[in-house]
This record gives C-alpha cells, structure tokens and sequence, in this order.
C-alpha cells in the first residue's frame, strides 16, 4: 500500500487489531496453562461457564470474561441455545496436539514469559545488558520444546533423514550420533527412536534442558544408549567420534558458533555428515516484512539477543544463509551445501569433514 492511500483511521484500526491479537494469544495462554481447552475438548457437547469453572477448577467471573475474549478471537465457538462453548476448527490440534506439525502452543506460552520480561527488556535496551537463559523460567524451556517436538518427530525423520538417504543407510546398522544444543532431549528421543542401533548423545549449557531431557529419555526407555550432558559446543574436544552431528535450530544460540563448527568438523568422522538447521530468515532487513518476520524478529527481540548477550554470544538473532556458509567454510566443513526443502519456515545446511 502506497504511503499516500494510508489514512489515520486505517493505521488507527490495525493498531486495534494488533491489541486483539495479543489478547488473543494470552487467551490461548489461559486456556492451556488452566486446562480450559482440555476441559472443552473431552466435551464433544461443549462446556458452558459454569461447567469449564467446576472441571478446571477457576472462578466462574473470571471463566466468563476469558470465555468472551477468546470466542472474540475465534478460539471458540459458542452455541446459544444451550449455552456451550466448543473450540474452533482446528484449535484443538493447533494449542493441545504437541505431534501436529503445526502445533502453536509455544507461540502463547512465550508471549506469557515474554509479558513478565517487557520491563527488564526496555532496560536491556537502554543499557546494552542480557538476560540468562535460566531467567527466563522452565516455561521458556518448555515453550522452546512445544516449537521444536513436531520438527523433530515429524519434519526429522520424513523430510531432511530422507534427503541424506547415504547417511540414514549407515546409520541403520549402528554408529555414533551427537546433537549440539539438545534442549530438553525431543530430537535425542527422536534420533534415538529412528536409529535404534546407534547410541546418541546430546549436549546443552543450560542445566534445567538438560534435566527435563533425561527425564524424557528415561521415560521412553533408551537410557542405555541415549544420554544428554550438561556441556556447551564451544567446550567439545572429540575426535574423529561421530558419524552424524546434528544442531537443531541452535547454532545462532551458541556462543561462538565458529568455535561450535570448528569443533564439529574434528568430532565428525572422516565420512561423517553434519546437518544444520535454521529458521529461515531474510536475508537483507528490506525484506523482514509481513506477519512472518514480524514474529520471527519479536523473538530475536526478545529472547534470542538478550540471552546471546549474557553468555557473550553473537547477539545477532537467527543466522542468514549467507552467514552460515561463510563460517562453515571458515570452520574447515567441506561441500557445504543447502538442502532444497519444499516448505518455508526451515533451512537446512549439510556439510563433511
């Protein structure tokens, strides 16, 4: 839209709009946090108020009022006659199915840690300070694991595995896989359930991701050859150990990802495969525009700077193509080369020794 067709009241009204979606999201925050989605879903008939306040348990006052701001925001529906709430299509599956490969729900949780963080982060503006990744609560690892389990369990296995299908070959009759920046352990339990021969290992700073991770290995029953330790990249001394390296959407987070690629490339062996994944961001600040990239520029905003500042990291946000070749290069990876991928949200990267 050209700047002269722009009138006050239209940038009056999307500034209201903006307002109702950030309702929006905290409603859906609600409605998980509280149980008020599930409560409505085991429902096939629906809830009424009353009815959501007795199974979550809440106040009705406050039920009612969350109830007409998410129907609002067309998280709900509402039938007249009988007075009950049901979810909107494909809501459920959206903010309650965590193996949807478009699940949302870390979308509402971090705006919830975000709220809380709005002032600290005006003064991190100001004054050029971070934030520790431990400070932004357990929500915030969990928040990251509901973005990440469907890429892992999902886009993994059936889209880039396949494209490497040398690897996925070998790595069928054993051999040694290790993930930088593990998180809380979705890709080590989903590396750990497509290869069942190969015993993995995943690697992450932060204490708490690292707890919940073995928490989950140990829940699916691979502790025996699945392990995660508290370690960053930046301090692997391996040699020649690993058939297949993999960074899942974590290498801008690290505090020197050259010294990270560096030290993959001599943990890799000789005909091992390192694979690279990243959000797909724009490449030159023209074309952060759109829905997109506003949101994926509130989270360098919000999370990723800050916290890359308190470790002394690249503070950049999400790494460009560009970016990436050029310090694989450095690092010493050959044939570094981007997979063609028939959806937009993620890059992928793989590299040899």
């Amino acid at each position: 839209m050209q700047d002269e067709y722009v009138s006050k009241d239209v940038q009056a009204l999307k500034v209201f709009e903006w307002a109702a979606g950030a309702a929006t999201l905290r409603m859906a925050y609600y409605g998980i946090k509280l149980g008020l989605f599930e409560a409505i879903v085991a429902s096939p008939a629906g809830l009424t108020v009353e009815e959501m306040a007795e199974r979550a348990p809440a106040d009705p006052r406050y039920v009612l009022a969350w109830a007409r701001t998410a129907l609002a925001g067309e998280l709900l529906r509402y039938d007249a006659a009988s007075g009950r709430f049901t979810m909107a299509p494909y809501m459920d599956q959206l903010l309650l199915d965590d193996g949807d490969f478009q699940y949302m729900a870390g979308l509402a949780t971090s705006s919830a840690v975000e709220s809380r963080l709005a002032d600290r982060i005006a003064e991190c503006m100001r004054t050029g300070e971070g934030i520790p990744f431990a400070e932004y609560g357990h929500e915030m690892v969990e928040s990251i694991h509901a973005f990440s389990k469907a890429a892992y369990e999902l886009f993994l296995p059936s889209v880039l595995l396949p494209a490497l299908p040398e690897l996925s070959e070998r790595l069928q009759s054993g051999g040694s896989i290790l993930e930088i920046g593990c998180g809380a352990g979705a890709g080590l339990v989903a590396l750990g359930r497509a290869f069942p021969e190969c015993g993995v290992t995943g690697l992450d700073s932060d204490a708490t991701s690292v707890g919940v991770a073995r928490e989950r290995i140990e829940a699916a029953g691979m502790a025996e050859r699945v392990h995660a330790e508290e370690m960053r990249g930046e301090d692997l001394t391996s040699e020649d150990a690993f058939d297949f390296i993999y960074t899942q959407i974590s290498l801008h987070e690290m505090d020197d990802a050259r010294v990270v690629l560096a030290n993959a490339r001599r943990a890799l062996k000789d005909n091992g495969v390192l694979l690279i994944t990243e959000i797909r961001g724009p490449e030159r600040i023209e074309e952060c525009t759109g829905t997109y990239n506003a949101v994926l520029a509130h989270i360098d905003l919000f999370y990723e700077v800050p916290q890359a500042i308190a470790k002394g990291g690249h503070a950049v946000g999400f790494f460009s193509r560009a970016e990436i070749e050029a310090m694989a290069g450095e690092a010493g990876l050959r044939n570094v080369r981007e997979l063609e991928l028939d959806q937009p949200l993620y890059a992928a990267f793989v590299a040899g020794k």
